[in-house]
C-alpha cells in the first residue's frame, strides 16, 4: 500500500506544499529504490485536488523569479493550465489521444509475480503479453535507434482525430480567437481575475460549444483545445518535479537510482527538431501519469531493464552530454516502455469490450430502470461520480475506489475503500443524482472513453 506525505518547497518567497504518494521499488537483484508520485485520479475531477493548484502556482512563481512572467508563450501556458480544471472530466479528450486509465480490477489481471524473459513465458502466464512476432517488430524499432519510428510506434496507439493538414490554419485561428479573451483578463485583471472568467464566461461559453456536438469541426476543436490545456498543466507538474527531486534527495537521502528514474519518470518532453520537423514524441504526455506507467511498474523484469539504465556507471555522463541514444540500456529502456504501450492498448481494447455487458446507460439516453451492478464499467462510473461530486475518504481525504456490492443488494447502495489509506465503507448513491451525472458525461458531446 502506498504512504502519502507531505512536500514543502519554497520559491519567491512562498511555500507551496505537494501531497505525494511513496512505494519501494526493486530495480533487480539488491538494486533497492524508492518512487514518489502525485495521485493522478484527483487531477482529473473536480476542481484537480490541492497538488493541481500547487503545481500550476509553484510554475508561476518560478516564471516570476526568472523574470519570465511577461512571456507570451508563459502567459497562454499558463492560461490552458488553468482551463484545464474546467475540462478536465472530459472524456472526450481520448479521441485525440488515447490515455484513459483503466479500472484497478483490470490492471490486476495482468500482473506477474515472476516475469519470464519475453519469449519464454508459460501458456496461460501474463495474458496481456504481446505475441512473439509483436516484440521483434518493437525490437527492430529499437536496434534502428530511430526517434521518428519510436514516435511513429506512439501515434499509431494513442493518436486521434486530427483536423485534416490543410484545416491547420483555420484550427490555429480558432485557438488564437478562443484564447485572446483570457489572455486579455489576466493582463488587465491578473490571475483572480483570469479565475473568475473561467469559471463562469468560459464555462458557458464551453457548455454552449458542447450543445453543437453534431457539428464534427466543433467537437473536433473543443477536444484538441482541452487536450492543449491538459499538455499545459502536466508542464506545470514536470516543472515542479525538477524542483522536488533535489529537495526529495536533500531531505530524505533518495538514493541516485531512485532521483534517476523519477527524472525521467516525471519528465514531459519538450518540442524538438525531428528529421526537419518540429514534433513531440509524446505529446505533452508524461509517463507517470499515463497509464502505461502501472504495466512498467507492477513489472519486476521491466523495473530491472531500468535499474541497468538508472545505474549505468556512465549514465550521469552521458544525460549531461545529452548522449543517452548513444546507451544500449537506454534504449533497452525504450523497448519496455513501447512493450508497456502496447500492452496497455490491448488492455484497453479487452475492457471496452467488456464495457458493452451491463451497461447502466443505453448512450446517450439513461435506462430509467437503471441499478448499481458489478461490472467494470459501472464500477469507474461510480467511482468519477463520487470524485466529481467532491466525496472523499471521511479519515484521510483520499480518493474512493468502488469495491464490492453489498450482499443484500441493495438498489443503489455500494461498497466503497479508500485508495489511500485503505478505509472501507458503505454509501447509499441518490440514483436521481446518478442518473443525472450520467446524462452529464453521457455522449452527446462524444464524452466517453
Amino acid at each position: 500500500m502506498s504512504r502519502i506525505q507531505k512536500m514543502e518547497i519554497s520559491k519567491n518567497h512562498r511555500t507551496f506544499t505537494f501531497e505525494l504518494c511513496h512505494r519501494e521499488l526493486n530495480f533487480g537483484g539488491a538494486r533497492q529504490g524508492e518512487y514518489y508520485w502525485m495521485d493522478g485520479r484527483k487531477f482529473r475531477s473536480g476542481s484537480g485536488g490541492s497538488n493541481f493548484r500547487s503545481c500550476i502556482d509553484f510554475w508561476w512563481g518560478c516564471a516570476e523569479e526568472a523574470n519570465e512572467a511577461d512571456d507570451i508563450y508563459n502567459h497562454e501556458n499558463l492560461v490552458l493550465a488553468e482551463i484545464y480544471s474546467l475540462i478536465n472530466t472530459s472524456r472526450a479528450m481520448q479521441n485525440v489521444f488515447l490515455d484513459a486509465h483503466l479500472h484497478k480490477s483490470v490492471n490486476q489481471q495482468h500482473k506477474s509475480d515472476s516475469p519470464l524473459p519475453h519469449g519464454s513465458q508459460k501458456s496461460g502466464e501474463r495474458e496481456h503479453r504481446l505475441p512473439e512476432e509483436e516484440y521483434l517488430r518493437l525490437r527492430q524499432i529499437i536496434e534502428s535507434r530511430n526517434v521518428l519510428e519510436v514516435q511513429n510506434e506512439l501515434k499509431q496507439l494513442f493518436l486521434g482525430d486530427q483536423p485534416e493538414e490543410n484545416d491547420g490554419p483555420h484550427f490555429a485561428e480558432i485557438f488564437e480567437s478562443w484564447i485572446k479573451e483570457p489572455l486579455n483578463e489576466f493582463r488587465i485583471g491578473g490571475r483572480q481575475v483570469l479565475q473568475e472568467y473561467i469559471q463562469c464566461e468560459l464555462s458557458q461559453k464551453i457548455s454552449k460549444h458542447r450543445k453543437r456536438g453534431s457539428n464534427a469541426e466543433s467537437r473536433l476543436f473543443l477536444n484538441m483545445f482541452s487536450y492543449e490545456c491538459k499538455a499545459a498543466f502536466y508542464r506545470c507538474y514536470a516543472s515542479a518535479w525538477a524542483f522536488i527531486l533535489p529537495s526529495l534527495e536533500k531531505e530524505l537521502g533518495l538514493n541516485k537510482l531512485s532521483t534517476r528514474f523519477m527524472r525521467m519518470w516525471h519528465h514531459q518532453n519538450q518540442p524538438g527538431l525531428i528529421e526537419g520537423k518540429i514534433s513531440q514524441i509524446f505529446w505533452g504526455q508524461v509517463l507517470s501519469l499515463h497509464p502505461l506507467s502501472a504495466f512498467v511498474l507492477n513489472d519486476p523484469a521491466a523495473l530491472s531493464v531500468i535499474g541497468n539504465w538508472v545505474g549505468h556507471p556512465e549514465h550521469q555522463h552521458l544525460s549531461e552530454l545529452n548522449q543517452v541514444a548513444n546507451s544500449k540500456e537506454y534504449w533497452e529502456v525504450v523497448l519496455i516502455i513501447l512493450i508497456a504501450a502496447n500492452e496497455y492498448k490491448q488492455s484497453h481494447q479487452k475492457w471496452d469490450e467488456s464495457r458493452g455487458k451491463n451497461e447502466l446507460v443505453d448512450t446517450p439516453k439513461v435506462k430509467q430502470n437503471a441499478s448499481i451492478t458489478s461490472d467494470l464499467s459501472v464500477a469507474e462510473s461510480v467511482e468519477d461520480y463520487l470524485a466529481r461530486r467532491s466525496i472523499f475518504c471521511k479519515e484521510c481525504a483520499g480518493l474512493l475506489e468502488y469495491h464490492d456490492p453489498l450482499s443484500t443488494g441493495n438498489q443503489g447502495t455500494v461498497h466503497l475503500r479508500c485508495r489511500s489509506c485503505g478505509q472501507k465503507t458503505s454509501m447509499k448513491i441518490d440514483p436521481v443524482d446518478f442518473k443525472n451525472y450520467l446524462v452529464d458525461s453521457s455522449d452527446v458531446e462524444n464524452y466517453k472513453d
